[in-house]
């Protein structure tokens, strides 16, 4: 049997307009598919049979399995639910964690398989680059928040803001994608204010290279 081929799972049903219900199932079938098998094993086939569409059907949209992957993780990283402006950099952080690691339990457990399966071979330049693509993409809102932030004076005006967001969430990834712990709002909000007590006394400016 097909390595991409899914045992057990019945076709998608499809609800709306018949054209956005079938790139809607295709796309969420595609990152499903990609969670288990990886990059490697994902076939046409297998997302054919869970999102309940024929092989022809996703060919006419995507002519390659690059296309394919490509759309189905950019819309994954665009459809997450958009933490609003609280006010303040440690609400808007702290809004952005519950919304996007703690209560959305499914995207969660999708996202790790995704890091789990495909590990090995981000050592490809191409899927290395989608996937750092799509790591702006999902944390773009997150960006804007600490650059509000920054207008407000909350945080030095040439804070970095890579330097803010990559400790915070790294920090969370490594600890719910590697280890699998169950994320803590407590432990965020700890981490979130640790990072940020540092930002303000301006450890998040960029420093030149020495050498």
């Amino acid at each position: 049997m097909e390595r991409g081929r899914l045992e057990g799972h019945a076709p998608r049903r499809r609800t709306g307009g018949r054209s956005a219900r079938v790139v809607n199932d295709v796309l969420e079938a595609t990152v499903d598919v990609l969670a288990r098998t990886g990059f490697a094993a994902l076939s046409f086939d297998a997302v054919a049979e869970l999102a309940g569409v024929s092989r022809t059907t996703i060919y006419r949209r995507w002519s390659s399995k690059d296309e394919l992957v490509r759309a189905a993780l950019l819309r994954l990283a665009e459809a997450q639910p958009v933490a609003h402006d609280t006010g303040s950099l440690r609400g808007d952080l702290v809004e952005f964690i519950r919304l996007r690691l703690i209560e959305n339990r499914r995207e969660r457990e999708r996202a790790m398989g995704l890091l789990r399966a495909n590990m090995a071979e981000l050592a490809d330049p191409g899927l290395l680059a989608l996937a750092r693509l799509v790591q702006e993409r999902w944390h773009r809102p997150i960006m804007s928040a600490v650059e509000r932030a920054i207008a407000r004076g909350e945080l030095p005006p040439v804070t970095d803001p890579v330097l803010v967001i990559e400790p915070i969430f790294g920090t969370l990834q490594f600890h719910l994608f590697i280890f699998a712990q169950e994320p803590d709002l407590a432990f965020a909000e700890q981490l979130v204010d640790l990072v940020l007590a540092g930002a303000r006394a301006g450890a998040a400016v960029r420093r030149a290279p020495q050498g």
